[in-house]
């Protein structure tokens, strides 16, 4: 029997004032863009809320990209998890991936994004408000002043197009797998024995 340790040595990742931010010791090392092809993703309950785990292999390097699902207002998706899930359908996973947070203050207030690059080109929406999106629901009060606006429903739709890609990711993962062993296979037929 042969003894292994962990095979899978990964590098967490998370976002911190507009930067990718690496944890080392008790002090933050500050990147301004991860690289990758994705290998899945998932969802975990973090310290603050959920969180959307973006895998991503770079040659023999791993990486776990936390991404905060809920914002600093717990209501309301983070602005980096909707810029993901916006751009979720037009990403090919057999392609690499670079994921590129930024953090702008506008009017004193603070504007975050998180871009996405394929090609050489940053992706596009795929869905916007009006185009394939569902509406919130507005919530009137008897004098017709809006009192509420249930996002739930965008939500939703949101996290089914993570989803979504989450099985194309897959599906791409066992495509490619299925050629690897399908050339070792080859390989092995012009063997002499």
């Amino acid at each position: 029997m042969a003894l292994q340790k962990s095979m899978s040595n990964v590098t967490y990742l998370s976002i911190r004032d507009g930067k990718i931010a690496k944890k080392v010791g008790e002090e933050y090392e500050f990147y301004s863009s991860v690289s990758g092809h994705l290998m899945g993703l998932s969802t975990k309950e973090g310290k603050y809320g959920d969180e959307l785990l973006v895998d991503l292999k770079d040659g023999d390097e791993n990486y776990r990209l936390q991404i905060r699902i809920k914002g600093n207002d717990a209501s309301k998706q983070s602005s980096y998890f909707i810029s993901f899930a916006h751009c979720a359908p037009n990403i090919d996973p057999s392609k690499e991936l670079t994921l590129i947070p930024s953090l702008k203050i506008v009017d004193e207030r603070k504007r975050a994004a998180l871009f996405l690059e394929q090609d050489g080109q940053i992706m596009k929406w795929a869905y916007k408000k009006g185009e394939g999106m569902p509406e919130p629901e507005e919530v009137f009060n008897k004098k017709g002043e809006l009192i509420s606006t249930d996002w739930s429903e965008v939500e939703s739709f949101r996290l089914d197009k993570v989803n979504e890609l989450n099985s194309r990711i897959n599906k791409s993962a066992n495509a490619l797998e299925a050629s690897s062993v399908k050339q070792e296979v080859q390989a092995d037929d012009d063997l002499p024995f």
